[in-house]
């Protein structure tokens, strides 16, 4: 299907997704996930090709925050293991079979990957290795007709939305791959409130702990008129698409954690006419599962 949106680069570490709304109500998606980690012999390669095939379906821009790669696997890493390497991975050259395997599996769905952001994968293969995997996956979906931009590891992503008659409305998200082990008590929850006092946004995501859940905040304040208004915010950690095994060994096992969540978020923005600024934008989410 042809997609409703567009997505421009605002500065290194920000781009807008831009959606033409044509109706008097209307809803748009997209879908934020992070840790893949698809070359991982663990990971669930096919609920990855569903939840993509599902925003293609959609129309939906596909937002990457981090860990698309696994990347440790190699001969350097003290994690390597032989349970955890695909068969396509094996052979003297590691690193450009991730990249030829991530471009062959996301190939596909290239036309809606709009984000593809750094995770601590990726950057730790840049720091030791000096290749930037996600530089050289961008590149390849490019010339197969992708609009998808590499940003780093926080940045912003803005959600645009016009009509024909230059109406506007937009909501921000602030991203960050994530940090820290997520512990078994707070599940990075904490995070949140650190989040909200740094940066100002509409919705904030990261990963990085393979934990998955949500929290939702009202912000009253004073509009242009002196009125006081409500905003919403939404706090969203994606789960992985990993599946870690429950018993055993292993690294994951060795470091006292067992299953983890999978899948991400699809984020709803429901569009209708207001008298203040021609368009109004509701947010809803539900779990990519």
């Amino acid at each position: 299907m042809s997609l409703a949106w567009t997505i421009e680069r605002k500065s290194a570490t920000s781009a807008d997704i831009i959606f033409q709304a044509t109706g008097k109500t209307q809803r748009f998606t997209a879908l934020l996930i992070s840790d893949e980690h698809s070359d991982n012999a663990h990971s669930d390669l096919g609920l990855i090709r569903k939840h993509h095939r599902e925003a293609v379906d959609a129309g939906a821009p596909i937002c990457k925050f981090g860990d698309v790669f696994c990347a440790m696997e190699g001969k350097w890493d003290k994690r390597a293991s032989e349970a955890g390497l695909r068969e396509e991975m094996r052979g003297g050259n590691y690193l450009d079979r991730l990249v030829a395997f991530h471009e062959n599996l996301y190939r596909p769905y290239a036309a809606n990957i709009a984000i593809l952001a750094d995770g601590n994968h990726e950057t730790s293969i840049l720091r030791h290795h000096q290749t930037d995997l996600l530089e050289r996956l961008t590149g390849s979906l490019r010339r197969d007709k992708s609009p998808v931009l590499h940003l780093p590891f926080t940045g912003f992503v803005r959600f645009r939305f016009e009509d024909a008659l230059k109406h506007c409305v937009s909501k921000t998200l602030h991203y960050h791959h994530g940090y820290g082990g997520g512990g078994e008590v707070t599940r990075g929850m904490i995070d949140q409130s650190r989040t909200r006092g740094q940066y100002v946004a509409d919705v904030y995501y990261s990963g990085h702990i393979h934990r998955r859940n949500s929290d939702e905040n009202v912000i009253t304040s004073l509009d242009h008129l002196g009125v006081p208004s409500e905003t919403q915010q939404l706090f969203l950690r994606g789960g992985c698409y990993k599946r870690e095994a429950s018993g055993g060994s292993g690294y994951h096992i060795e470091k006292g954690r067992a299953g983890r969540p999978v899948g991400g978020w699809w984020l709803y923005f429901d569009i209708s006419r207001s008298s203040k600024s021609g368009l109004r934008c509701d947010l809803s989410y539900e779990a990519a599962n």
